[in-house]
């Protein structure tokens, strides 16, 4: 079965790689709802920091499968790889086919290959390892449990003040005086948090970064909340982002929370979730709101359960190191 570049610009072939994604991804994650076909062939198409390489495996003229290899600007070192193959079409091998032809094409730069997937209990997750990822050399990163907050059934507590803070809460962008320290805060989510094996690095967003984000998020439909504590002196000591999409059937998602490290033990990181979520509910038909947090990440995983947040799947992050065609050949002969 032949693969090849699939063409980001030909609005055609993007149309049938976004019902193979929702096929795909429907399968294996019971309930989940897309982003809508616009607002996610926008963000394929965004310039937003990220070199996108997408292939598509073809029966004859069908798009049957396709896969993304993807590097962040400031990380070119780390291949994402991602890949959907239409459920009539999986267990063929085609998946494994396009996992490798996104290797095989990767950036210079590229020193390992990360993937990450979503099921809804540790028998698929281990099942899939075993059949899967396993046989192309993945390994796992670590393990990451996704939680569920249901606002129908949740009654909210108050927004709590902080002694020594003041909370805001932001729609569709913070001012422009915070947009420096909310950049600096936002490239340290990943690299304070626990990540397992992962270890990243800070990756700080400038405010012209952030701005496009922003651009991009609201163009897809997304409402932006964006929760802040500042202190006496005017500096941002706790963030979090929460997005709402255009589809209230769609769970909101809570992008990232993190407590700048001098102001951590005072309450900051569960004030600040509960502002966002609070104006959330007030302004919008948010039901549901997901967002996960890596297993070893106690402080946060607390916070979730005293707000109600209750399991509903896992998430796996695996990697690879590279090896690059040089790497592969044997030694020349002395």
């Amino acid at each position: 079965m032949p693969i090849r570049t699939l063409n980001i610009d030909d609005d055609q072939a993007m149309s049938a790689a976004y019902l193979i994604e929702c096929a795909a991804v429907q399968q294996v994650r019971p309930g989940w709802v897309p982003l809508s076909q616009d607002a996610r062939i926008l963000g394929w198409r965004a310039d937003d920091g990220w070199r996108k390489h997408l292939l598509g495996a073809w029966d004859g003229t069908t798009l049957v499968g396709f896969a993304a290899g993807m590097n962040a600007t400031d990380t070119p070192e780390t291949t994402w790889v991602f890949v959907w193959v239409a459920p009539k079409y999986q267990k063929a091998g085609i998946g494994t086919a396009l996992v490798r032809a996104v290797e095989g094409t990767s950036q210079d730069s590229t020193t390992r290959f990360t993937s990450s997937t979503y099921r809804s209990s540790t028998v698929e997750i281990e099942e899939l390892t075993r059949r899967f990822s396993q046989p192309l050399g993945y390994a796992l990163a670590t393990t990451e449990t996704v939680v569920e907050l249901d606002l129908r059934k949740t009654r909210l507590p108050e927004p709590n003040a902080v002694a020594g803070y003041e909370m805001y809460t932001y729609v569709n962008g913070v001012p422009a005086q915070f947009r420096e320290q909310v950049g600096q805060i936002k490239g340290l989510v990943d690299a304070e948090a626990p990540n397992g094996d992962l270890g990243w690095a800070e990756t700080m967003v400038s405010p012209a970064e952030y701005a496009s984000e922003i651009e991009l998020w609201v163009a897809q439909g997304h409402t932006v909340f964006e929760s802040i504590a500042v202190d006496l002196n005017g500096n941002v000591a706790a963030w979090t982002c929460l997005l709402a999409a255009a589809d209230d059937k769609r769970a909101a998602q809570i992008e990232g929370t993190l407590v700048v490290a001098k102001h951590r033990g005072r309450g900051l990181g569960a004030a600040v979730k509960l502002a966002s979520l609070t104006q959330a509910t007030k302004t919008t038909d948010v039901h549901k709101v997901r967002t996960s947090s890596d297993d070893e990440n106690v402080w946060m995983r607390s916070i979730n359960r005293t707000l109600g947040f209750l399991p509903v799947e896992t998430e796996i992050i695996i990697q690879k190191d590279a090896l690059r065609i040089d790497d592969q050949l044997p030694s020349p002969q002395r």
